[in-house]
C-alpha cells in the first residue's frame, strides 16, 4: 500500500495520525474506475465503503425508463457512501466521471477501527449528519429554485466544497462535469442547463475558458441568485458570505 494514502482526506484534521495509520493499514486494496464506469451498482450488496483518492464521482439513481438523477457529488479525498456501512444494499450507483482512484475498505476493518478508536465514531458520525443538511439544501434546490438559481446553488455548493479544501484557487471550478451532469443534478434537460448557463454567462456571473474548468466570475452575486447558505455543504464555513 503506498504510504500516506490518507494524506488528503478531508477529515485528516479530526482524525489522529494514529488512526490515519490504522485506516491505511485496514485498507483491502486500491483499485481504478475508467471514466464513465460504475465502482457500486444500485440493488448489489457491498462489503467495503470507498475513499476517493483521485477524481470526481456521481452518486445517482435511475427510473424504469433510464432517466438519472444526480443525488451527490463525491470529490477527492472524501469518503464516498459511509452510509453502505448500515445500508449494505446500496438504494443507489456511483460513477466516476474521470479516470478514478479508489481505497476499499472493508466492514470488518471499519468495525474494529470503530471498536478501536471512539474519536473516529465521532468523526464519521459528524460527517454523516453533514450530509444529510447537505441533502436537504439539495433538495430545497430542486424544490424551489427556478433554473438559473438551481445551477448557481451548485456552482455555489461545490465552489465551497473545494474553497474549504483548499482547491479553488482564482475563482476555478476544476472539474469534469458536463451541462448534462449539472442538469441531472437540478432535475432538469440538458437544454435548460444549457439555456441557464448562457444566461449565467451574459450576467457576467461565470464563464468557462477552457474545456469543464468553470470560472466563478461574480461569487456574491451568485449567491444571491441561489439563495446559497454555507449549511448546505453541511460545514458553518464562513458565515459572512451567506445570503441574507
Amino acid at each position: 500500500m503506498c504510504p500516506e494514502l490518507y494524506s488528503e482526506c478531508t477529515l485528516r484534521a479530526e482524525l489522529s495520525p494514529e488512526v490515519l495509520s490504522a485506516l491505511e493499514e485496514a485498507t483491502s486494496d486500491v483499485v481504478t474506475i475508467e471514466a464513465g464506469n460504475d465502482l457500486v451498482t444500485s440493488g448489489e450488496a457491498v462489503s467495503h465503503i470507498h475513499y476517493l483518492l483521485r477524481g470526481t464521482v456521481v452518486r445517482y439513481r435511475e427510473d424504469k425508463k433510464g432517466q438519472r438523477q444526480v443525488v451527490g457529488i463525491g470529490l477527492h479525498g472524501e469518503f464516498l457512501d459511509i452510509d453502505s456501512f448500515q445500508l449494505r444494499v446500496p438504494n443507489y450507483s456511483m460513477r466516476s466521471l474521470d479516470t478514478a482512484e479508489v481505497a476499499k475498505i472493508p466492514f470488518d476493518g471499519l468495525a474494529a477501527l470503530l471498536c478501536r478508536f471512539p474519536d473516529m465514531v465521532r468523526t464519521l458520525w459528524t460527517s454523516t449528519v453533514s450530509e444529510g443538511i447537505a441533502l436537504q439544501y439539495w433538495i430545497f434546490r430542486i424544490g424551489r429554485l427556478r433554473g438559473e438559481g438551481r445551477i448557481a446553488h451548485l456552482i455555489c455548493e461545490l465552489a465551497e466544497r473545494l474553497r474549504q479544501y483548499g482547491r479553488f484557487e482564482g475563482g476555478a471550478l476544476n472539474l469534469p462535469l458536463r451541462q448534462c451532469d449539472y442538469a441531472e443534478a437540478c432535475g432538469m434537460t440538458p437544454i435548460h442547463a444549457n439555456r441557464c448557463f448562457a444566461s449565467l454567462r451574459e450576467r457576467g456571473f461565470v464563464d468557462v475558458k477552457r474545456a469543464r474548468t468553470l470560472h466563478v466570475l461574480a461569487e456574491p452575486e451568485l449567491r444571491k441568485l441561489a439563495m446559497f447558505n454555507v449549511l448546505a455543504v453541511g460545514s458553518e464555513g464562513d458565515a459572512s458570505r451567506n445570503t441574507k
